[in-house]
């Protein structure tokens, strides 16, 4: 084993009721406004803050690019435009809240499940393009919007 690549300090992972805080309490308005059951409503938040972080760091790219934004890696990524000091604060703090999506596979089941998801309740399209669903009201476009901006703020 390479000691030289081990930490003495061992790595800190936020508890998961930390890491869901910042969904509350739409998750909760969702969950009974949809009825949608279990942790379906979070599921939904999660994705759409990756699909929102898409939207802002590289709006061109298409919704499967999130794990390589996450991961720094891609021709996405390395051709990025010049970020501000608050967008580099919003990819570090997306790092830790949407670390499973970091894995390509995973945040592509997620993608199939989001778009099993009635439309009125999706914010987002998952289209080549992405963007906006034009379906739903800009009443919740802005609430979603405005919690992804806290979220990742």
């Amino acid at each position: 084993m390479n000691t030289a690549l081990t930490s003495a300090y061992p790595t800190v992972r936020p508890a998961l009721s930390s890491l869901l805080r910042w969904q509350e309490p739409l998750a909760t308005r969702l969950r009974h406004r949809h009825t949608l059951p279990g942790m379906v409503a979070n599921r939904l938040l999660n994705v759409e803050l990756g699909l929102y972080l898409l939207a802002e760091l590289l709006p061109l790219c298409p919704p499967l690019s999130l794990p390589d934004l996450l991961n720094g890696l891609g021709a996405a990524y390395k051709q990025r435009p010049i970020w501000s000091p608050r967008q580099h604060r919003a990819l570090s703090q997306a790092r830790i809240l949407l670390a499973p999506y970091r894995d390509r596979t995973v945040w592509y089941k997620a993608l199939d499940k989001y778009a099993t998801l009635s439309p009125e309740v999706r914010a987002f399209s998952i289209s080549v393009r992405g963007g906006w669903n034009p379906q739903v009201s800009g009443y919740v476009l802005r609430e979603r919007m405005q919690l992804f901006q806290g979220a990742l703020a």
